[in-house]
Parts: C-alpha cells; structure tokens; sequence
C-alpha cells in the first residue's frame, strides 16, 4: 500500500514538474487518437446489463471522446467457459460477444481486438482442440476485424495504417491439434514480416496481442499467462529487428511497464465486477511524436452475483451492481503513468518525457533504431 502511494505520488509530481504532456482536450485536430482497454470485461457480461449500465455510459463517453479514432482491446472480452460443444459455442457467442460489439456500433466507434485465451473458451477450453477452433471461426465471423492477416488467422490477425502509424493486432494463440498454444507460429511471423517491410515508412509501430513476452509481471484474479519462449521467441525477435515502439498486451489485470530491446512493453488492463481499481490507456500520435498515458479510477460493487457462468464457484462471478467511486464520479480518472516517445533527425526513435508507471530505467543508450 505505501509503495503504490508513493509511486501514484511520485507520477503525480513528475507530471506537474516535466510539463509537455497532452492531455486529450489538447490534443490536436489532425492527430491520431486512440485507447486502449484490454480484459473488459472477462465475464460474461449482457448488453444491456442490469446494475452495469450507468457506470458503462460514463466509460464509453471517454473512451469515445479521448480516443475517436480507434479503441485496441488485446482480449478476454468475456469468461466464456462454454466447453459442451460446438453447438453451445456458436449459441453462447452470438448472445454475449455481438452485444459486446454492439456497444461500439451503437456508438460508431471503431475498435480492434486480439482474440485473449477467453476467445477460444479460457485455459479449459484451450485444452480442447475442436472447442478452441469453435471458437475461432466465431471470432472471424462475429467481430468484424479486418481481414488482411494469414490465412489460418483471418479475422484475428491484422493491420491498420493510420498515417504515420502501424498498428498490428496478433493472435497468440496457434491451432496445435490436440489443444492450443500459447505462442506465434510461423505462418503469422511470415505475415507479420511482410507488414513491417511494407509500412517501413511508419514512424511508429504499435503491436497488440494478449499475452505478455517480458517477465516477471504483476498478477491478480489471472491464471498468469506468458508467451511460450519470452524474448527468446520469434515473435520478440523480430519486433526488436522491425523496431516496434509498443507492445500492449493484457491477461494479468495489473499495471506493468518494461523496457527491452527498444521495445516499450506495457501490460494492463483490470476485472470488471471482480476488482475496484480499474485502468485504461489513451494516446495520441502526430508526426515525430506519440504521447501516452495511462490513466486508474475507481468503482464500488453491490449485490449479488451474476448467475450465467459455468464451471465457476458460487463467487467466483461479476458482482451485480458497478458504481463510480465519489473520488472518481467528482474527479475523473487520474494520470498515473505518461510516456512521450519522439523521432530524432536520424530516424531513431527515443523517450523524451516518462513519469508514474513509465519511470523504468533504460538501457545506456535508450534508442531504437528503425531497420
């Protein structure tokens, strides 16, 4: 407890002190906005949903106003332990995962999703084969995502070009027969080439996917789960020969901010219904300069516990009820991380400005060549 004060304290200050920060009502007309929310809601949650939907207005009017362009969420959208059959899955995700969707077309906001281990049915369901590629040909169909990715990931493997930025969406999870694995495989790493050499004229490379590379991270409410072979994968290696910039990931509900090879790696994301402290990120892109922030509010749940959730103890479920913390219905959300990243006369990229959770300690030489 007196450790994240400090650190909440400590972004505090470093953010008044360094100044240059924007905030989203400063942001320009021209720039590239965008957030970023993984793991909302990893539970089966309806839309709409009784005791849920004020607290969800409130959130969607700023993830719709501090991020027009585009919102990234890299999975676990619901709990999704529907292992009967094939049947119950297509059933199950038309109900919960186009209400899901809906919620953004109702809004027409754009969004872009990873599938996460809950998008093939949770660490049960990535144990059965058939189960998972259920799963799998329902994301394709149901989410809309583009569909410019490898043939064995159409739908949960893409890109998007916005301007002067990349931005990558990876599944990382392969079809391994018997169950599926968590790792890239070489079909989407052959892709994953070919994107980078196409857009090598971007200046900023984000790449989403749900599980993290860089460890040890921090957990809670997670079955903790890591990218098979960390930065020793492929995947890893050849982002740091791309230059990507960012990695968002999610899976662990927890703030963590690493810095490896260049590479800014930032897992985040929280439980709805499940835990008070919950977080986002925003950001914004311009020519030679990418701004982000991450940003903590807090709610407060009541009631019972929402029954529609298999293969789960009696609470281990949402609760009922969400509301908005006092602090955080009079305050708003609060800064706690900012990170500007900035394109130097020689085409490198480095961290001009870091405060809060971006305070990690670089290398000797902190920049990032684009090869």
């Amino acid at each position: 407890m007196i450790r994240r004060f400090t650190l909440q304290l400590g972004a505090a200050v470093a953010l008044c002190l360094c100044g240059g920060f924007l905030s989203s009502q400063e942001s320009r007309a021209e720039d590239i906005r965008f957030t970023s929310v993984p793991d909302i809601f990893n539970w089966n949650i309806s839309n709409p949903q009784s005791g849920w939907e004020d607290t969800l207005d409130w959130f969607f009017d700023r993830l719709q106003k501090e991020g027009p362009d585009f919102t990234l969420n890299a999975g676990d959208i619901m709990d999704a332990r529907w292992w009967d059959d094939e049947a119950q899955v297509k059933r199950k995700t038309e109900e919960y995962w186009t209400g899901f969707k809906k919620r953004f077309d109702d809004r027409k906001m754009t969004i872009y999703l990873a599938p996460g281990d809950h998008e093939y049915g949770d660490d049960g369901g990535l144990k059965i084969g058939h189960i998972a590629r259920a799963f799998g040909k329902q994301f394709t169909r149901l989410m809309g995502m583009p569909k410019n990715g490898p043939a064995n990931h159409i739908g949960r493997t893409f890109f998007v070009r916005k301007g002067n930025l990349l931005v990558v969406t990876l599944d990382t999870f392969e079809d391994q027969g018997k169950r599926v694995g968590y790792t890239v495989g070489k079909e989407q790493l052959a892709w994953l080439e070919k994107t980078f050499k196409a857009n090598a004229d971007a200046e900023f490379i984000i790449v989403q996917g749900h599980l993290p590379i860089v460890g040890p991270v921090r957990s809670k409410n997670s079955s903790a789960s890591m990218l098979k072979g960390g930065t020793n994968s492929g995947l890893w290696k050849l982002m740091v020969k791309h230059g990507v910039n960012v990695y968002l990931c999610g899976e662990h509900h927890r703030i963590t901010v690493k810095k490896r090879d260049g590479i800014w790696q930032i897992v985040h994301g929280a439980l709805w219904g499940t835990q008070t402290d919950l977080n986002y990120l925003r950001g914004s892109v311009r020519p030679k300069e990418m701004t982000l922030e991450l940003l903590e509010f807090d709610v407060e749940y009541s009631g019972g516990y929402i029954g529609d959730h298999p293969h789960r103890g009696a609470k281990s479920k949402p609760r009922e009820n969400v509301a908005l913390a006092a602090k955080t219905k009079s305050e708003g959300p609060r800064v706690t991380g900012a990170l500007v990243l900035s394109v130097g006369s020689d085409g490198s990229v480095e961290a001009t400005k870091a405060a809060g959770w971006f305070e990690v300690k670089p290398p000797k030489k902190d920049r990032t060549p684009r090869k």
